[in-house]
């Protein structure tokens, strides 16, 4: 109890001989003669620098502290260890983890552009690879193209470059076809 006291009295006195520093800079920043509006103006400023220093100073503290608890997170989860010197090393556990990471699919949005061309996507993939077929599924209807058959897509967008590299590193392009038709037959009737 007394020491908070005790805390609380050099946190005022402090928080006062600052105001003072702040008001005497302001005094000669306004010159001799200046109004109570320019020295009001001066002060503020000072105040201002004053608290945003402490808001930097309370934003780095904050920073290392969600840092801190991050790593011990990651701790706690057997992702990293502690060499006998305090250096921390990537486990086992954690090496797994990166090789998860490594594996996970990418994005779900492309970006769309229209044509006047139609465009029908067909694929075969492996029940193996389940994972990835959904997420094919996923992001042809997020093209804008239509099932016309359990594995038989249709639409007039272009399909996007990524989209193919995307296909292609995830080892899949090779199950999937794209057509692009110039003359729409009995297509018309579904367009």
């Amino acid at each position: 109890m007394r020491g908070q006291i005790l805390l609380k009295a050099l946190e005022v006195l402090t928080d006062c001989a600052l105001t003072q520093v702040d008001f005497i800079e302001a005094v000669l920043a306004s010159g001799y003669g200046a109004g109570l509006g320019k020295l009001d103006y001066e002060f503020r400023k000072r105040r201002s620098v004053r608290e945003r220093a402490n808001l930097r100073e309370e934003y780095k503290t904050e920073r290392r502290r969600r840092l801190q608890n991050f790593l011990y997170q990651m701790k706690h989860d057997g992702l990293l260890d502690a060499t006998k010197d305090n250096k921390l090393t990537v486990s086992i556990k954690g090496k797994q983890k990166i090789k998860e990471l490594k594996n996970k699919l990418p994005g779900r949005y492309y970006l769309k552009t229209k044509t006047t061309q139609i465009t029908i996507i067909s694929f075969d993939i492996p029940e193996k690879l389940r994972r990835k077929r959904n997420w094919l599924r996923e992001v042809i209807r997020n093209l804008g193209f239509k099932m016309i058959h359990q594995s038989v897509w249709m639409g007039k967008n272009k399909i996007p470059a990524e989209f193919i590299e995307d296909l292609e590193n995830l080892r899949i392009l090779e199950y999937v076809e794209i057509l692009e038709a110039t003359k729409s037959g009995s297509l018309k009737k579904l367009v």
